[in-house]
């Protein structure tokens, strides 16, 4: 029985005919495979001309494994290895494939992007033991040894992941907070030793820590001085604010916490906490805060309150079951929720409720 299934189960039942979230997994999951992935296990961004990307391939590969469906978990993973990979399963993925201006189909953009790249490799273990298959095992080695050389780099005497290899070298280095994963990199270190993946982990939490706005939100966005070290400012103001990037980094630091107990994680979740408005006030939150705790837009987002469920499950379980009946529930429509033509939003809002409802870690 698959962990979705368990999930389904032990939480299906509705209260005066209201959703349970875990009953919420099972028919959105499908429902994002009929409508976002091709038969060909294409995952399709139909905002952005129905294009693919690594990180599209990546939450498919995800959630496939989480919702225990081999098919399409096979589907997604060989189409993004043809198409992306030019079928070298150790080759970094293209991040961008779609229509040319000469009317073809390809590669768009053929840097890779280190979140997808990790997250497809996690997703390659996971199937590995879950499906008890020892090549997804040795796909994903392969692709960790290419994304430890090319995707990691040594500055002041730390090594520190890198958005992408075309990130190297760089000063200053510049990093995104939410690109950083220990949960994963964790696994990442049982199954290859050859790489120190568990030293990544210190310094991604001191970067984490200081890589803050004045209300301790993480920056999309974050530049590190090669020489010192230090974190130092942004060319472009906008890289400091709280967006649809550094959103991602309270599904990551609530893993760390419910997988792996991290203390670091859970003193980091204390801002998301505090975008909770009092216990009777409706949960309304600006997609896009800057540094100072400001609003810079007056419109909310719903991928966001996915990302924060679980964050605020740890520390206001009742707070984060009215946001989820407030914000989450009124969207529910026969594609999953709110806008069709956002898929980033459809699976942050599915991941963020598997995280919540979940014990137990995908990979």
């Amino acid at each position: 029985m698959s962990l979705l299934v368990s999930l389904t189960i032990a939480t299906g039942l509705a209260h005066g005919g209201v959703p349970t979230p875990g009953s919420e997994l099972s028919p959105t999951w499908a429902a994002y495979r009929k409508v976002y992935v091709s038969e060909d296990g294409r995952a399709i961004d139909y905002r952005e001309s129905a294009r693919s990307t690594s990180e599209g391939q990546s939450y498919a590969m995800v959630r496939a494994l989480w919702a225990g469906d081999r098919d399409t978990f096979d589907r997604a993973w060989l189409w993004t290895n043809a198409n992306l990979q030019g079928g070298d399963p150790s080759r970094l993925p293209a991040w961008s494939w779609g229509k040319k201006v000469d009317g073809t189909w390809g590669v768009l953009d053929p840097q890779p992007a280190s979140d997808a790249d990790q997250f497809i490799a996690w997703s390659l273990l996971g199937a590995s033991r879950t499906w008890d298959a020892p090549r997804y095992a040795d796909q994903a080695v392969a692709l960790l040894a290419r994304i430890w050389a090319e995707e990691t780099e040594v500055v002041h005497g730390e090594r520190w992941l890198l958005p992408g290899p075309w990130a190297r070298g760089q000063d200053p280095v510049r990093l995104n907070p939410s690109y950083f994963l220990p949960f994963a990199w964790r696994s990442f270190a049982e199954h290859d030793p050859a790489h120190d993946w568990r030293g990544l982990v210190d310094p991604a939490y001191r970067l984490l820590e200081a890589c803050r706005g004045a209300v301790g939100l993480p920056k999309d966005w974050c530049y590190g001085d090669r020489a010192s070290g230090r974190v130092v400012a942004a060319a472009d103001p906008r890289h400091d604010d709280f967006g649809f990037e550094a959103f991602r980094v309270a599904w990551t630091l609530a893993a760390e916490v419910k997988w792996h107990g991290e203390r670091r994680a859970r003193a980091l979740l204390g801002p998301y906490v505090a975008l909770l408005s009092r216990p009777d006030a409706p949960v309304r939150i600006p997609a896009i805060i800057g540094p100072d705790g400001a609003a810079r837009v007056d419109w909310a987002y719903p991928g966001m309150y996915g990302a924060l469920l679980p964050a605020w499950s740890l520390q206001r379980p009742a707070a984060a079951r009215r946001a989820w009946l407030e914000q989450i529930v009124p969207l529910r429509a026969d594609h999953g929720w709110g806008d069709p033509d956002d898929y980033y939003g459809q699976n942050w809002i599915w991941l963020g409720l598997a995280l919540w409802q979940s014990e137990e870690k995908p990979a």
